[in-house]
């Protein structure tokens, strides 16, 4: 399904994921950090945003072309790397500007506690075809 036809409102994601060391190692990789062994117990703060994305991203066909515009990130918490993660991802709007579709997306994550780990808004411009 594409990801331009949801309407405000609608969940995009809302799932347990496990941040796992194999999983931290390749993310660390692809930002291409040398040391993919941390000496902290925590993750990342941007990693765990990362990872959501890239699970809307295999539920979700973006056109080709697709700009992330803008992510904010508020109330970021220290999260345990090994372990679980819930997430909420939905769309909060959806609208058309200059034949361009702007979306935005709203991302909340909780510790395996279920205490708010971290809000996300990201903005992503999907152009217009040609």
């Amino acid at each position: 399904m594409k990801l331009s036809l949801l309407q405000p409102g609608e969940i995009l994601l809302d799932s347990e994921i496990f941040l796992s060391e194999n999983i931290l190692n390749n993310y660390m990789k692809s930002i291409s950090h040398n040391n993919t062994s941390l000496k902290t117990r925590y993750a990342p703060k941007l990693f765990p945003t990362a990872i959501i994305f890239g699970e809307i991203f295999k539920l979700f066909e973006l056109p080709e072309g697709t700009i992330h515009l803008s992510q904010k990130i508020t109330n970021s918490m220290p999260i345990l790397q090994n372990s679980k993660m819930h997430t909420i991802a939905k769309i909060t709007k959806n609208t058309i500007r200059g034949g361009n579709r702007i979306l935005t997306l709203e991302i909340n994550i909780y510790d395996q506690n279920k205490n708010s780990y971290c809000e996300s808004i990201a903005n992503l411009l999907v152009q217009k075809e040609k």
